[in-house]
């Protein structure tokens, strides 16, 4: 598991100090009660106004495409996980994250909890599907659209449910 900053203030050097401090023994943990096949991972901090851009960035590298996605993304989360071109990407919003470890904790192990479900049979088609709708390359139909909201929803409600896994986290 790959652990990197994006262009960070100095202020934020302690959110990626403990993003790389717990990334590996968070994802043992999530691991071990998700037993499911973790694809690789990359996780990026960076500072809220370079997270749209980061995110958007991987996405087009996945879908080999310079178009932007129909709706721009906001970013009004803590952190968000997205399909890269070899796994995984989650990037974590460091001006959101600064002052409260125990979020910091949270987050990080919310959002391996979401590159676990990209490790489940089929997800990353699932995942591909939906990214190409964004994108404009590939419409869904109401239906299949409709599916995928109904799983997405499925697990957040998963992966908030395991960020109790974080007062594990040494």
């Amino acid at each position: 598991m790959d652990v990197t900053g994006y262009q960070l203030d100095r202020r934020y050097v302690p959110v990626l100090s403990r993003v790389q401090e717990i990334a590996h023994q968070a994802a043992f943990l999530v691991h071990q009660k998700t037993r499911g096949q973790m694809p690789p991972a990359r996780l990026i901090v960076a500072a809220k106004k370079h997270c749209p851009g980061v995110v958007i960035r991987v996405q087009q590298q996945t879908l080999g495409v310079a178009t932007l996605p129909i709706r721009a993304e906001q970013c009004d989360y803590l952190g968000t996980t997205t399909l890269s071109p070899n796994g995984v990407a989650v990037v974590i919003n460091a001006s959101s994250l600064d002052s409260d470890q125990r979020m910091l904790d949270e987050t990080v192990i919310h959002e391996l909890v979401h590159v676990a479900q990209y490790g489940r049979p089929g997800a990353r088609e699932i995942g591909m599907k939906g990214l190409r709708n964004n994108y404009g390359i590939e419409k869904l139909s109401h239906p299949k659209a409709w599916k995928i909201s109904r799983q997405i929803d499925r697990d957040e409600r998963e992966a908030q449910a395991l960020e109790v896994l974080a007062r594990q986290i040494r």
